[in-house]
This record gives C-alpha cells, sequence and structure tokens, in this order.
C-alpha cells in the first residue's frame, strides 16, 4: 500500500494552482472572456462543464476500464463503441522484444492489451478517445522518473516523459486506423483517461490533431487523476495547440504531483475534494473523483 506520508512529498507549484476556468484567473484575477487567451499561461478561458465531467467523461473514462477486463460497459446515452484501443501485430511484436520496458508500459500491459475503447455519439455529433490507467498503480508510482525525450510525433514539440510515450506508442496505430470511423459525422472530439490514461490522452491530443485523418475537429480533453506528462517547452506547444483541456485533481491524491520537476502539467487544473477516508487509493480511485465533481457541482450552482 501507498503510504500517507508520502503525500509530502509532492508539492503543487504556484503555476499549477490555476483556479478554476470561469470562476477566476490565476492568483485570484478576474477571468478572461471565453475565446480569449490568458497570457501568463498561454490558456483560452473556455468554460469547464462539471456536468459534462461528472456525466459523460467520467462514465467514458469508467468504460475503458470496463472494455479493458470484460465487463458489460455503461457508457452514456447515446454513445456507443466503434473500436478497441490495442497494440497491433507489430506493437506487440515490438512488446515482446523489449528487454528493459519502463514501468509505466509493464505496468500497463501486466494483465491484458486493451488500454481503452474509441466510439461516437451521433446525436451530438461527438467522437471519443478513452485510456484506461493501470490496476497496479505502484508499479510505476515508485519507478516514475524517466529521461524526457523529444515528443516524437511532431517535431519541435517539446520533451515528454520516456515512459508514458513508450507506453503510447504501443496503441498510436490502433487509434490511427480507427479514428476516421469514430469521427464519422461528428463535430467534435473528446479524449478522456485517468491516471497513466490520463496521460495517454495529453499525448494523443496533438498527435490526433496533426497526423490522423480527419485532423478535425480540435481535440477537446477531461481528465482525470493524470501524472505530469512533459517539459515546459512541450506544454507550450500543447496549450497553444490544444485548446480546451481540463485536469480534474482530487485533494490527497499523489498521481498528479509526479513526476517531479522539471516535469510540468498542461491544460487547466481543476481542484475537487471527494471527502471520504484519508487513503491514497480511494483518493486515485474514479468513485472519488465522482463525489468530488458532485461536490463541486453542489458549491458552483
Amino acid at each position: 500500500m501507498l503510504r500517507l506520508k508520502q503525500v509530502h512529498r509532492w508539492h503543487l507549484t504556484q503555476t499549477e494552482e490555476l483556479q478554476l476556468a470561469g470562476q477566476r484567473g490565476l492568483s485570484g484575477r478576474k477571468p478572461f472572456p471565453p475565446g480569449t487567451v490568458d497570457p501568463k499561461t498561454k490558456l483560452r478561458a473556455m468554460a469547464f462543464d462539471a456536468l459534462f465531467a461528472r456525466d459523460v467523461a467520467l462514465p467514458l473514462a469508467q468504460a475503458a476500464y470496463d472494455a479493458s477486463n470484460g465487463r458489460p460497459l455503461a457508457l452514456p446515452p447515446g454513445f456507443v463503441q466503434t473500436a478497441l484501443i490495442e497494440p497491433d501485430n507489430t506493437a506487440r511484436t515490438a512488446l515482446t522484444a523489449m528487454t528493459d520496458s519502463h514501468p509505466a508500459v509493464r505496468a500497463m500491459t501486466r494483465d491484458n492489451l486493451v488500454f481503452g475503447l474509441m466510439g461516437q455519439n451521433a446525436g451530438t455529433r461527438t467522437a471519443f478517445v478513452s485510456f484506461r490507467g493501470t490496476q497496479h498503480l505502484e508499479d510505476w508510482v515508485r519507478n516514475v522518473d524517466a529521461e524526457p525525450q523529444e515528443y516524437t510525433p511532431i517535431p519541435g514539440f517539446g520533451k515528454v516523459h520516456e515512459g508514458f510515450q513508450a507506453t503510447y506508442h504501443l496503441v498510436r496505430n490502433s487509434i490511427s486506423a480507427n479514428l476516421a470511423a469514430a469521427c464519422k459525422d461528428c463535430d467534435q472530439i473528446l479524449l478522456t483517461g485517468h491516471s497513466l490514461g490520463a496521460a495517454l490522452a495529453v499525448l494523443a491530443a496533438p498527435d490526433i490533431f496533426s497526423n490522423m485523418p480527419p485532423n478535425t475537429p480540435e481535440p477537446r480533453l477531461v481528465t482525470f487523476a493524470g501524472p505530469r506528462v512533459g517539459l515546459n517547452d512541450f506544454v507550450t506547444s500543447f496549450n497553444t495547440a490544444i485548446e480546451s483541456c481540463y485536469r480534474v485533481v482530487n485533494f490527497l491524491d499523489i498521481v498528479p504531483h509526479v513526476p517531479l520537476a522539471p516535469y510540468t502539467h498542461v491544460g487547466a487544473q481543476i481542484a475537487v475534494d471527494s471527502g471520504g477516508p484519508i487513503d491514497l487509493i480511494w483518493r486515485h480511485a474514479l468513485p472519488a473523483y465522482r463525489a468530488g465533481l458532485t461536490a463541486w457541482i453542489a458549491t458552483h450552482p
């Protein structure tokens, strides 16, 4: 079990204390009008929809786990699956040949190779790509350090976590092969994920937008409990390319505070507090995030 005392190792930086969009800006400043850019963060002030996060994005994140475990899917109303996200034969061969893979890769592939699912809601013209995390949190959180490396899908985009990127590349071809079907007749695309799956969503977003037909629309992200993915150069490129990215972070969840600097976060943080046990496993779990969003909604009418 992860110990509570470990929480004190991870500290929020001032930059990470980004206030809730639509309520306040950085350091309590008045919000920027929707569609404009905060010159300090380079983030567009697009309103956070907590009901959408709780009732659509979070169930889609849960469905990624259910698809991986072979459980019946409880997709939000109107949503259907069009494909699973899993390594193709080339990626499976590469995985088998790995002799010293990063702990993130080992944790993600330990039980099965279904990383999530894709699909759409024809009624709202919304495609989605959803990634699960891993059931073995300690396997990679305790060994999360990694050398940064160039984000390979887009030259010059910045540097990212080597282990997270290696994990993403196992399913990159799967996403590319199935994206057009998921996006058929859609004019928006949602990327979501929990824990390590949130990191995969961040890595996938600019790649999908730049390299994978139909290349439109621009991805929108709502993630849960995600770790830091890249260095400042990647964050700057990401925030310029992806206008809407919200990271929901529960109080006392340590995962959003790793890996340590120089890694940093993309997008805007939405801080919630699930209440309940002071237990690190609970604080990281999707049911806790649901409780935290429900509490957030109650205080933000």
